[in-house]
């Protein structure tokens, strides 16, 4: 146990409804985590969801598929866009 983590536990004590986030330098069966109580269903305690579950900086982009088949153009009505106009 530590003064940040009081609920710390080795993983393979730690049950259910216990966080298993393993804490700095720790892995494996007889690894620290965190050990904090959590809801049902959760692996994490609310603390190390949000480090789990964070967005990442650089992901790529996203495409988006435009569909120019239905509705109306103003330009040439018998054009058929490609894949790359596609994926814009």
């Amino acid at each position: 146990m530590t003064k940040d983590h009081p609920h710390a536990t080795r993983f393979i004590q730690a049950g259910l409804c216990r966080c298993k986030f393993f804490l700095h330098g720790e892995s494996g069966m007889n690894g620290f985590v965190c050990g904090a109580p959590i809801d049902e269903g959760k692996s994490f305690c609310d603390e190390h969801h949000r480090v789990v579950f964070q967005p990442l900086p650089d992901a790529p982009p996203r495409y988006r598929i435009n569909d120019y088949s239905v509705g109306e153009r103003n330009e040439d009505t018998d054009h058929e866009p490609d894949l790359t106009e596609m994926l814009s």
